[in-house]
């Protein structure tokens, strides 16, 4: 278990600039902290050895350790305005679509007064001062809209509850459920206004899960078939006399605010960023794309488990010294003096703003990448996983965290407790597989690390052969493109830079094609579009749409982003396939094995022969039979060459790995006819490509192709034929002499 996790308000910050540290005990009774460069953080006793560097920079000393609590939970809260707590005669009224039961899920609620819920059977309740006073006798069905609604006739002191289902097969209307009992009503408590929560203790509570669809109160009793008929024409609504409230949802997708068509102005504000751009209670299929009908999008789904923001207090803030040198660090946790029970929270120091560090290389550090792996549980909630890696599971102390720890939030490969597919990922919460140290599921045999663990295999590598370098990361990268890399002439990308904006990509490109050089040491880059949320930093939008290895779906009608309004799904649909930019895409994975790569003869060609110094031109040569992560170059996640799908004509496949294991399968986009001979041992397109290419701007690509290449550069201390192949890319790439494509 970790007895303390934390995280930083940033992952990236300039010497120079503070970083706030959000800390909080599960189980610690103190800690200190201290600042720490990560070298190499592989615990692999076959490895190059595990490797930090303490900063001498005083942190306060040792603090006491405070519980403080994961507080997922997706709503809108929309202040009172002194509005609500006047309200006689009223209606609540609501369109939704459940998804989930369990517990008392809030609809629409005004705390202190009343609360429409479904309970934990899907019956639809009023609830009064806490107590239900209405519970209808027919239940909702999950995955299907319902007109509910609940009425106040403060002359008769009659309460009514309205349950109205929707046509599963768009037919004729079943005839809705109405129920009525006296009771008291005092609205002068109501503040605000909850959609998709309740208030309790000034906690929020009893999160909806599912979609909820043009909210609104009238100040008046109105029967099922005259509000559905006004909900389903917002224009006339807004028209309304008797109109206090009518949230629209397809009014800005894009932001944080919820609209109220009244000329009340009850405007709201999300919390915990649920998804929008989401299919409303209209939508029958008639546009597939929100921008041009967001009326048909109408409806935000919710879910209990959303996280944006932890939300925790600040323990300390740090203001790293001027003069230290770029690279990767952590602020380190030491509970009750226990070194080994350590939890480190990671991030990059980034060159100044304002002036050139001298660097010439620059290691893309990918934030994006980790943020969407960041807490998965794939190897403990998806049971194919072990199939994947063709052994058993490996439990870190960190993967026990995250399964008492569900509230933590969740990764972009899992889905919510409903289903869904979670369109969401922040970091401002503890990542707690971003730290050193840290075993993983998918890394193959031997080390069996992932993502920064991985990395951190380069930027030892790095260390060892004493090549100064700056880190920036995804985020600065997005925000700045080619302003930030043409201070450069190496860009050295890490083992699994899989998810990628259209402003990265094209600064990517930009780099290339005016004279910048690529190393790109890894597999399955490139791949996912992702976008960032504009006015809520650190959170980011995946929606995996139509093909690729995708754990899920987004649903019919909802492949756009809401952030951006971009088509979601892999790059290669959106016409900047990974082969364009590095020669290779992404052609098979599996996680038990990784093979050497056997020369091809264009390792001869003259133009390679910088590369190929010191490791032989001999075709059928094999090399990197040897490695941390599989015991080969080529594994995990591997990428071919293909003309088809963008690979330079003049790209000179130097070498290739072949006959991997049987696990290792076909990336679906590939694979139009299913049939059993599209196997490791059976398919020769299942291969890692190490490709080299020149560009029209004088600059370069080396692509491995390989997510476990990085494992055998740190093999044997880092002195053996991959390392030294990798130093002969880099040494010639930091040659200012332009190369020329033939």
């Amino acid at each position: 278990m970790l007895p303390v996790v934390g995280y930083t308000d940033r992952l990236s910050l300039a010497p120079g600039e503070s970083l706030d540290v959000m800390v909080s005990s599960f189980g610690a009774a103190t800690y200190t902290a201290d600042l720490r460069r990560i070298i190499q953080g592989d615990t692999n006793p076959e490895g190059p050895g595990y490797k930090d560097q303490a900063i001498a920079l005083d942190l306060g000393g040792e603090r006491v350790a405070v519980a403080k609590p994961f507080t997922p939970g997706s709503c809108v809260v929309v202040p009172g305005q002194g509005v609500l707590s006047r309200l006689g005669t009223c209606t609540l009224a609501a369109v939704i679509l459940p998804t989930r039961l369990g517990g008392l899920r809030r609809i629409l609620a005004l705390p202190g007064c009343a609360e429409l819920c479904l309970d934990d059977q899907g019956h639809l309740c009023a609830v009064l001062a806490g107590r239900c006073v209405l519970r209808s006798f027919g239940r909702v069905t999950l995955n299907h809209w319902h007109m509910v609604a609940l009425a106040h006739d403060a002359a008769s002191g009659l309460l009514t509850l309205t349950l109205s289902p929707d046509a599963a097969d768009g037919g004729e209307l079943p005839e809705p459920e109405t129920l009525s009992a006296p009771a008291a009503w005092d609205a002068t408590a109501a503040t605000e206004c909850l959609i998709a929560a309740g208030r309790e203790g000034g906690a929020l509570t009893g999160f909806f899960d599912g979609k909820i669809d043009r909210p609104a109160i009238f100040d008046r009793v109105l029967p099922p078939d005259r509000l559905r008929l006004l909900l389903a024409d917002p224009a006339a609504l807004a028209r309304q006399s008797s109109l206090i409230a009518a949230w629209d949802f397809s009014q800005g997708i894009q932001g944080t605010a919820v609209h109220d068509l009244s000329p009340w102005r009850l405007e709201g504000r999300l919390h915990n960023a649920p998804a929008r751009a989401m299919t409303g209670w209209l939508w029958r299929g008639q546009e597939l794309d929100w921008k041009r009908r967001p009326d048909l999008y109408s409806a935000i789904h919710f879910h209990a488990s959303d996280v944006h923001d932890a939300g925790w207090a600040v323990d300390f803030r740090v203001t790293l010294p001027e003069t230290l040198p770029s690279g990767v660090y952590a602020i380190r946790l030491v509970p009750d003096g226990d070194e080994d029970a350590a939890y480190y929270c990671v991030f990059a120091l980034r060159p100044p703003r304002d002036r050139v560090s001298g660097n010439k290389v620059a290691f893309l550090f990918p934030t994006c990448s980790y943020m969407a792996y960041a807490n998965h549980r794939l190897g403990l909630d998806v049971p194919g996983t072990e199939i994947g890696m063709g052994r058993a599971v490996e439990i870190d102390r960190h993967h026990a965290f995250l399964q008492t720890n569900p509230g933590i939030g969740y990764s972009h490969y899992e889905t919510h407790d409903d289903g869904l597919g979670v369109f969401h990922t922040s970091r401002l919460r503890p990542i707690v597989d971003l730290q050193p140290r840290v075993k993983a599921f998918l890394g193959g045999v031997g080390s069996n690390i992932w993502q920064f663990n991985a990395d951190t295999h380069i930027l030892g590598w790095l260390d060892a052969i004493g090549q100064g370098h700056d880190v920036i990361t995804d985020e600065d990268l997005d925000a700045e493109g080619l302003r930030l890399l043409s201070r450069y002439r190496v860009l050295i990308t890490g083992t699994h830079p899989e998810y990628h904006t259209r402003a990265m990509i094209e600064a990517l490109r930009g780099f290339t094609e005016r004279g910048g050089r690529l190393m790109y040491l890894g597999g399955n880059g490139f791949y996912w579009v992702v976008s960032f949320h504009a006015e809520l930093p650190g959170l980011m939008e995946c929606r995996r749409s139509e093909a690729g290895i995708r754990p899920w779906e987004p649903g019919h009608g909802q492949f756009y982003h809401a952030f951006t309004g971009e088509y979601g799904g892999l790059w290669r649909r959106n016409g900047h396939p990974p082969n364009h930019l590095c020669g290779v895409g992404m052609t098979s994975q599996g996680f038990d094995l990784s093979e050497p790569y056997v020369l091809t003869g264009a390792a001869a060609d003259p133009r390679a022969a910088f590369l190929m110094q010191g490791i032989g031109t001999t075709p059928g040569q094999r090399i990197g039979a040897f490695g941390l992560s599989g015991g080969g170059a080529a594994g995990l996640e591997v990428d071919r060459a293909d003309l088809a799908q963008g690979t330079p004509p003049h790209a000179l496949v130097l070498a290739s790995s072949v006959r991997h294991t049987d696990i290792y399968l076909m990336t679906p986009e590939d694979l139009l006819d299913p049939t059993p001979d599209w196997t490791g041992t059976q398919a020769e397109i299942i291969r890692a490509d190490l490709t080299f290419f020149e560009t029209a701007g004088g600059g370069a690509v080396f692509s491995t192709g390989s997510i476990a290449w990085a494992g055998a550069m740190a093999a044997q201390g880092y002195d053996n034929e991959i390392s030294r192949l990798t130093q002969n890319a880099l040494r010639r790439f930091l040659d200012p002499t332009p190369f020329d494509p033939p």
